[in-house]
């Protein structure tokens, strides 16, 4: 069976339209029709809050370690009680000088993507603050954290089959409204799908988070050039990594990979293994 599956992966769909290079790939500002110097805060986002620094302290006790919940390439995320007395989880964005575009880039694109989605298997954008340097996403917060930790038993509780199945089918439903044009007019390409990016409420209900590196497929084509390759290795799609090309295909031979992780319990890529049970998709082939 995982033979099978990973061969109806790798079956990629060609695009017959000429390759072009990307005029906008590090432009999400070409939704917000601003220029890379204004920052998101003059802007007022649909459905979305604007908080101050002294408000995201606040709401963190100054960042406690006690309302830490994990860290990510891009910052650290806190559980933090707004001053309505509403739960959150915060991302405070942290990175060195030279990545600071880089940081600049992922914040601007997932303000402006999440503020216009609607969906129950997308984790909602409740607000975002940028106060001078600082940036912050404040985001739903979910009880059950990333399916990550629960597949490898640091969650609470224990996944049981139709848990699992429970938790693939609203991941599913989550990456198809944003192949879907109903989204934004156009396709959304996830690019960074995997099983950290997957959070769950106290109902095990699946959401997609972490947007920062989405990207808008142009109107009528099906293919991207892209000038980097970007996401988590162990969930690249082949052809994306040896050509650039991105499709929405990218997403969903991402999402088998999370398939194979709750079938296993195994992570996507274990360097705990040795060499040739490190890559699940690999072993799965093999096997």
């Amino acid at each position: 069976m995982p033979f099978g599956l990973v061969s109806a992966w790798n079956k990629r769909r060609r695009s017959k339209s000429q390759d072009h290079t990307n005029p906008w790939i590090y432009k999400p500002v070409e939704f917000w029709k601003l220029d890379d110097q204004t920052p998101p805060s003059t802007k007022p986002r649909h459905g979305s809050s604007v908080f101050t620094l002294k408000e995201m302290e606040e709401a963190t006790c100054s960042f406690s370690d006690e309302n830490f919940l994990g860290k990510g390439g891009f910052g650290r995320v806190y559980k933090g009680t707004l001053r309505s007395g509403e739960v959150v989880a915060i991302k405070k964005m942290e990175l060195p000088s030279f990545k600071e575009a880089e940081g600049e880039r992922e914040f601007r694109v997932e303000v402006d993507i999440l503020s216009r989605l609607d969906h129950p298997n997308l984790v909602s954008l409740i607000g975002y603050s940028a106060d001078g340097k600082h940036r912050f996403l404040v985001y739903e917060y979910l009880q059950k954290g990333n399916l990550q930790d629960h597949l490898n038993g640091i969650g609470e509780e224990k996944m049981d089959w139709p848990m699992r199945l429970k938790v693939a089918l609203g991941a599913a439903r989550g990456l198809a409204y944003l192949h879907s044009s109903s989204a934004v007019g156009i396709p959304i390409v996830h690019r960074d799908f995997k099983s950290t990016n997957v959070l769950l409420n106290a109902n095990f209900e699946a959401k997609i988070s972490d947007f920062g590196l989405a990207k808008l497929m142009p109107e009528g084509q099906e293919t991207f050039v892209t000038a980097r390759v970007l996401g988590t290795f162990g969930y690249f799609d082949p052809e994306y990594t040896s050509t650039g090309k991105l499709t929405l295909q990218s997403d969903v031979y991402a999402f088998g990979v999370v398939l194979l992780e709750l079938l296993t319990g195994r992570r996507a890529v274990d360097l705990s293994q040795g060499s040739s049970d490190q890559n699940l998709v690999l072993q799965a082939y093999i096997e």
